[in-house]
């Protein structure tokens, strides 16, 4: 199999543009059936926007929403409209603030670019360092009356996602000491209050087009990204015990959309954000050490900056806190998370590679026992994986990706994919790691030598099924169809 490997953002769902509005609202549009779920008389369709190649945030609000409402509410995925440009998280806001759509996902750094001061306190730099502590400020109240501060911008908050920690990635230089940082480009998603840490730091903020790293010394970014963009690939190191800043995202809605729901209406998209916040929460938890495993597999060195250096960097940053706190709801935000950090701040976060176990090959001698050892089989046609909704772009409709497939996970750890057709035939071999429902296939023989791919399993009854995850880039022969296993 010769796999597509995206360096931009690309659609991974299906596409449903809004209709224009049920009795004039925009955004939403009803479609007749009985009322007991599954599309009712009173059934209320959205979409919801979102610039993410991998629409995770979007389709767990979507699948809370379609549980919470039992089938009341349908939420579209849309992440081909806006994706795949410099400015995209600024831009949804705006696509949803004017009507465009009745839903948006956007990170929450983006909105300060929008006038929208009330996340900002969310992001000052190495304030939340733990995910425990990004956990508890998002879950509360105070947290959650943040959300309230986007109707400046036209639209409404409705729930959080927790995100992941950004760290430094140094590209041609390591980003560890205060003076690695001196005159060095960095690449940030847009958001003034980052560009103004980055140039405390010493850096010059540079909001690149996703895929494009020319010219970059560095990026702010988290693990999970550079598991599937791969960044990191040549890149001198990441600074893993300095977390700059979270990445939280927020679900929001036109305000007109939002408010020209039925109250129930509008208390399942809040009740369904907040079950998408507690699943966010023990995602982001458990995706960290996964994706070190990745990096590390891949040759990605990890540096460690030290207590001195930490405090170093904080104290560069002051005069952005000094500036930002002229805001008194961003001073009072800063005030209760630092009260909650003082009361437990939660578990360090710091990753180096010998941190994991897996993050290097397995001997021969390691057994794995689970139920997915064994040996799978899948067959499907070019037209078949042409109509795939999951396909990436037209790249991956070569010879190589279709036919009769097998995939075996040996106990020695070692995996096997075969892939032939009338016209070809390709292998590739390497090694695999599991951790609980995830898998990471390393690849180092054949077709895939050098790539490495995380997605979730699932096996039932001898039918083994992989999904996508964020970062994990799985190409879509495993997706079209399911694999059965073999005697």
């Amino acid at each position: 199999m010769k796999a597509h490997i995206s360096h931009r953002l690309v659609a991974l769902a299906t596409v449903t543009v809004l209709a224009v509005g049920c009795a004039g609202t925009p955004g939403t549009s009803a479609i007749p059936g009985n009322k007991e779920g599954g599309g009712g008389q009173n059934r209320l369709t959205l979409t919801i926007v979102t610039g993410e190649g991998d629409p995770e945030e979007a389709r767990a609000f979507a699948t809370n929403v379609a549980e919470v409402s039992n089938g009341a509410i349908d939420i579209k995925v849309d992440n081909t409209t806006i994706a795949g440009n410099p400015t995209y998280e600024t831009d949804i806001i705006k696509y949803v603030a004017a009507g465009k759509a009745g839903l948006g996902f956007a990170a929450a750094r983006a909105f300060d670019t929008v006038g929208v001061k009330s996340f900002v306190g969310l992001h000052a730099p190495f304030l939340i360092d733990t995910y425990d502590l990004e956990g508890r400020v998002l879950g509360s109240d105070w947290g959650k009356a943040l959300l309230d501060g986007t109707r400046t911008a036209g639209v409404v908050g409705i729930g959080y996602f927790q995100g992941p920690m950004r760290r430094p990635l140094g590209m041609t230089r390591p980003l560890v000491k205060l003076s690695d940082w001196a005159g060095a480009r960095i690449g940030i998603r847009e958001s003034a209050l980052t560009a103004m840490a980055v140039k405390a730091l010493g850096g010059t903020p540079v909001v690149f087009e996703p895929g494009d790293t020319a010219g970059l010394d560095g990026m702010e970014v988290h693990m999970g990204l550079l598991t599937g963009t791969k960044y990191d690939v040549g890149a001198n190191s990441l600074t893993g015990d300095v977390m700059l800043w979270p990445r939280p995202g927020v679900v929001f809605a036109n305000s007109a959309v939002f408010d020209g729901l039925t109250a129930d209406q509008q208390a399942i998209l809040r009740t369904a954000a907040d079950r998408m916040l507690g699943g966010s929460v023990a995602s982001v938890s458990a995706n960290g050490p996964q994706a070190v495993t990745v990096l590390c597999d891949r040759g990605l060195k990890f540096v460690q900056a030290g207590a001195s250096a930490i405090s170093e960097l904080r104290a560069a940053v002051q005069p952005v806190y000094d500036e930002i706190e002229k805001d008194a709801g961003t001073k009072a935000t800063i005030d209760a998370i630092e009260k909650l950090r003082a009361s437990g701040p939660g578990t360090s976060i710091a990753a180096a590679c010998g941190d994991v176990a897996t993050a290097t090959p397995m001997p021969a001698a390691t057994t794995i026992t689970s139920p997915l050892v064994g040996t799978y089989r899948t067959s499907f046609t070019l037209d078949e994986l042409s109509k795939s909704p999951l396909l990436y772009d037209d790249t991956e409709l070569n010879r190589d990706n279709w036919g009769d497939l097998t995939i075996t996970f040996g106990a020695d750890g070692r995996v096997t994919f075969n892939q032939s057709n009338p016209s070809t035939a390709s292998s590739t071999s390497g090694r695999y790691t599991l951790a609980g429902d995830r898998v990471t296939l390393a690849f180092q023989e054949g077709a895939n030598l050098g790539e490495t791919f995380t997605g979730k399993w699932s096996l039932f009854r001898d039918t083994l099924t992989f999904e996508r995850i964020a970062g994990g880039e799985l190409p879509t022969p495993y997706l079209v169809k399911a694999w059965e296993r073999q005697p």
